[in-house]
């Protein structure tokens, strides 16, 4: 009888339907050292900057926005780096020439003060010749400037306006340097004697200018600095053929 009732009660406590059993496992020691090393670095600043490159970090539109902004102008500018690296034009080959004094007169006057004095009139044209070998950019010729010295005294200076060559042409500029009635005192004495000598007068023709290339819409641009120099010897004849004083010159350009 003890033993029935001993059965009954070990029944009650375990029914014998099946029934499914548990377990909750507590954090192991790897995972808690996992979360503590990530945690770490993190406050310590050592990914603190890669927040800023995500889309995740903020929820909100202005900073989506500013994502896909840095990441265009960042694919723009190394667009542009690789354009202009296949495309970056030469410098341009610039040769000039003397075409001719059509006017240099010595002759007696007085300056704006009333001093009696020599007074030079004359004017010189040049041939700019501009070889620009880029086959896709035109180039711009900032004013280019021009003057006329005897030994080291300059008496004539004038500036063109800007120019244009065309991509991948042969450009030639028709420049002018000259001056009027211009007071040379001493040095017009010196001028007179060597033009009636028969041996000449000495004069250099200098012309200095800046090149450039506006490479998409003027973001880059490559600038080039050009100095000419032409030794000029005046004569005292005059060529009525071709309208010029006679004269000999040799020119160099630096670029």
């Amino acid at each position: 009888m003890g033993s029935s009732s001993s059965e009954d009660e070990e029944e009650a406590l375990f029914p014998n339907y099946p029934y499914a059993l548990y377990f909750v496992k507590s954090p192991s020691t790897a995972s808690h050292a996992d979360v503590y090393s990530s945690k770490s670095w993190s406050d310590s600043g050592g990914g603190w900057w890669f927040r800023y490159f995500t889309f995740g970090y903020f929820d909100s539109g202005c900073w989506v926005l500013l994502q896909l902004g840095w990441r265009f102008l960042l694919s723009l500018a190394i667009a542009l780096i690789v354009f202009y690296i296949a495309a970056n034009p030469p410098p341009p080959n610039i040769s000039l020439q003397i075409v001719g004094f059509r006017q240099f007169r010595l002759g007696e006057g007085v300056d704006g003060s009333g001093v009696t004095t020599k007074l030079l009139s004359c004017n010189c044209s040049i041939d700019l010749i501009v070889d620009n070998n880029s086959k896709l950019f035109a180039l711009h010729i900032h004013p280019p400037l021009m003057e006329i010295s005897f030994g080291h005294l300059p008496f004539a200076m004038s500036q063109s306006k800007e120019l244009y060559a065309g991509s991948n042409d042969i450009t030639l500029f028709r420049l002018n340097v000259g001056t009027r009635n211009k007071p040379l005192y001493g040095a017009g004495r010196n001028m007179q004697d060597l033009l009636q000598s028969g041996e000449g007068l000495p004069l250099v023709v200098r012309v200095g200018f800046t090149s450039s290339f506006h490479v998409v819409w003027g973001l880059i641009v490559s600038k080039f600095h050009h100095e000419a120099q032409c030794l000029v010897v005046l004569s005292n004849k005059y060529d009525k053929k071709h309208k010029t004083q006679v004269y000999n010159s040799t020119c160099m350009v630096y670029s």
